[in-house]
């Protein structure tokens, strides 16, 4: 009997690597596939600003050749992984059989007062730090202010790579979220530093065929904290 394909969709910095010990894992009981992102792993960035409807689009052709006849496939996401995976189920439900969203950053609000003091604060930083005694510390005050807004990732970005990542922020999922009908898993760890717990709890009504797991004591990347863990929770899920 051919083992059921899991497919996974790494968040903003994963790849291949930062997803080995739990695929190693997995591969008891799933067919295993990584699908690299744009900008991470082996795959180069893209010579345009991407959205995240490009790496759906980039990730739906992936699975298209991954994909087999007459067999199930489960796409799992992980944070901005799952941003795109919920767009794939979106727009390309035949693909999946079952979604499971790992802390999908599939909420991005607006915060108009925040990115209004803070893009205030850009420009008046701009001309502030043309000033010659306090030029060199203008790229730290830069990461500083982002940090302060909560760009966690800003920092570690640069040319495309940043202009993508400033263009995925942007985008909230909050009015197509509504429209997943497949089975989907949704897992969250009560000690998320990137995205907040009460988002599964707010992603759980938008989606009404879902499951919500809270893992008590779980960070954000469960496949590195708790590898066995998600295995089992996925294989519970799985099997229903």
């Amino acid at each position: 009997m051919n083992k059921q394909a899991l497919i996974i969709l790494p968040g903003w910095g994963g790849n291949k690597d930062t997803w080995k010990e739990f695929a190693e894992i997995a591969s008891n009981d799933f067919d295993v596939k990584i699908i690299e992102l744009p900008c991470f792993g082996d795959e180069p960035c893209p010579n345009e600003v991407w959205g995240v409807e490009d790496y759906a689009e980039f990730a739906k052709s992936k699975i298209s050749e991954l994909r087999t006849p007459n067999s199930e496939l489960i796409l799992l996401g992980h944070s901005f992984g799952g941003q795109v995976a919920s767009v794939i189920a979106i727009k390309n439900p035949e693909l999946i059989n079952k979604l499971i969203l790992s802390a999908p950053a599939v909420f991005r609000p607006k915060k108009l007062i925040k990115r209004l003091i803070f893009g205030t604060g850009a420009k008046f930083g701009r001309l502030i730090f043309k000033l010659p005694f306090i030029e060199k510390f203008s790229l730290s005050a830069e990461h500083f202010f982002h940090k302060l807004s909560g760009s966690h990732d800003y920092g570690n970005t640069s040319g495309i790579k940043r202009d993508i990542f400033k263009n995925i922020i942007r985008c909230d999922l909050s009015n197509s979220l509504g429209k997943i009908k497949i089975p989907t898993l949704i897992l969250w760890g009560t000690v998320d530093g990137y995205v907040p717990v009460s988002d599964a709890y707010k992603l759980n009504k938008f989606i009404q065929n879902s499951k919500l797991e809270i893992i008590k004591g779980g960070r954000h990347g469960l496949h590195l904290q708790m590898p066995g863990k998600l295995l089992e929770i996925i294989g519970t899920f799985v099997r229903l």
